[in-house]
């Protein structure tokens, strides 16, 4: 846990601050301005700088491997004491591990669809004429949202009862790691569950926001695929992959959590295929940076 704030002024309540004698400037606020504006120009024209690369993001610039070349992250970390070229290397590394791990949920996945009878997964089946499809004006209420708002309730409701099994879950891996276990790395382990926790957290409520954009976007421009639409429906998409293979990595460490997680893996399965339903082009559409061969790993 973070510790309380414990400096929130350096002054005592109520203490008056001193007179300013006259004739001295009030701060020069006007400089200020007029340095910082010829700063963010010159920062606009670095040639490095991947133009709307922000625009379809996920906002996880701790994460993001491209912050050396995103005007909004300089504008914003103007004196980050860390350089953003090596915080890039150390990112795009966190997504390569990721996505290393999606052949391995996968493969848990359906294992427990055999087992189980489900199908996560529905994919592949013709888009809806969206013609016939009831026109919903205020994007918060559409079916797409309302779905991925439930998830990010069930996210909610999951980890509030699992503070147990997580305590249980390290006690057992500091036990191994004591003894020495030689087929089972216990740092490596913990570092799994962790990345794949981080990744669940923060998507939990993104999904819905992107929908939610995406609808809005499509409703503005009267179809399903205008590029906003698109674009933030993939960012959602990219949201729902990535939680997808997080959750099938909790299962793994938590199978006694089997009847808990696989009712939200399913769900986000269904979800998922809607929202490529209802966004055809989104999968096709091509983020400045992420997908023009800039970066490998988002």
């Amino acid at each position: 846990m973070l510790p309380a704030a414990s400096a929130l002024g350096s002054q005592p309540g109520g203490q008056v601050p001193p007179r300013r004698r006259k004739g001295v400037p009030r701060g020069g606020n006007g400089g200020r301005v007029a340095a910082k504006r010829r700063h963010l120009k010159e920062l606009a024209q670095d040639p490095r700088l991947i133009p709307g690369i922000h625009n379809y993001c996920d906002r996880w610039c701790e994460r993001c491997p491209l912050t050396s070349r995103c005007l909004v992250y300089a504008m914003e970390q103007q004196e980050d004491a860390e350089g953003p070229a090596s915080r890039d290397i150390r990112n795009e590394a966190f997504w390569k591990r990721l996505e290393s791990r999606l052949a391995e949920a996968t493969e848990i996945l359906q294992e427990l669809v055999e087992k189980h009878g489900l199908t996560l997964d529905e994919t592949g089946k013709q888009p809806s004429d969206d013609r016939t499809r009831p026109r919903i004006d205020d994007a918060a209420h559409h079916p797409l949202a309302t779905a991925a708002s439930a998830y990010a309730d069930t996210v909610h409701e999951w980890f509030e009862t699992a503070e147990a099994q997580f305590r249980e879950r390290g006690r057992a891996l500091d036990s191994q790691l004591e003894m020495g276990l030689a087929t089972l790395d216990p740092q490596a382990e913990a570092r799994r569950l962790g990345d794949a926790v981080e990744v669940v957290r923060w998507y939990q409520h993104q999904i819905a926001v992107k929908l939610m954009r995406a609808i809005g976007s499509a409703q503005e421009h009267e179809e399903p695929e205008s590029g906003d639409a698109d674009g933030s429906a993939k960012v959602a998409l990219i949201g729902l992959d990535r939680s997808i293979t997080a959750w099938a990595e909790i299962l793994r460490q938590f199978p006694e959590e089997e009847d808990r997680i696989l009712p939200t893996l399913s769900n986000l399965s269904h979800l998922r295929g809607e929202v490529e339903r209802t966004f055809p082009g989104a999968r096709r559409f091509v983020r400045p940076g992420f997908d023009t061969g800039e970066c490998a790993g988002a």
